[in-house]
């Protein structure tokens, strides 16, 4: 009798235990997923953000191999791959919140990027400087 109540006082313990551990763990699992974290942005923050845009970049040509590529950065509204002889557009990429579409001019192509956020508007002029592709950027805003 004294040996069964040791054996239920026993398993108390452990249960108890086993419970206290678990819900330990849990707790633990828990904080990390539902901690604030980082606090979202007001608009306010956003467009001070978006309006410190870096200045369009030079094109940086990839080889000066005769028929070379090069990528020109269209900041804000993405890049462009070009190609000579030609000039061709090899691929455009638009950033996040951008489109793009593309456009014969008289000059050669022309692509240009239009803000879905706002009525901003990158527009970039492609021609050949020998073998090397160069890209005229020009960031217009409303």
């Amino acid at each position: 009798m004294i040996r069964s109540a040791g054996l239920v006082a026993l398993w108390a313990v452990v249960a108890a235990a086993a419970v206290l551990a678990g819900l330990w763990a849990v707790g633990g699992v828990g904080s990390g997923i539902t901690s604030a974290g980082p606090r979202p942005l007001t608009a306010a923050e956003v467009d001070a953000r978006l309006s410190a845009e870096p200045a369009p970049s030079p094109v940086a040509p990839v080889s000066d191999a005769p028929g070379s590529a090069a990528v020109v950065s269209a900041a804000p509204g993405g890049t462009v791959v070009a190609s000579c002889p030609g000039p061709q557009i090899v691929s455009v990429s638009p950033a996040q919140g951008w489109e793009s579409k593309n456009e014969r001019e008289d000059g050669g192509p022309r692509v240009t990027f239009e803000s879905t956020v706002d009525d901003s508007e990158v527009r970039v002029d492609v021609r050949c400087d020998g073998a090397v592709p160069v890209g005229d950027v020009r960031v217009e805003r409303d």
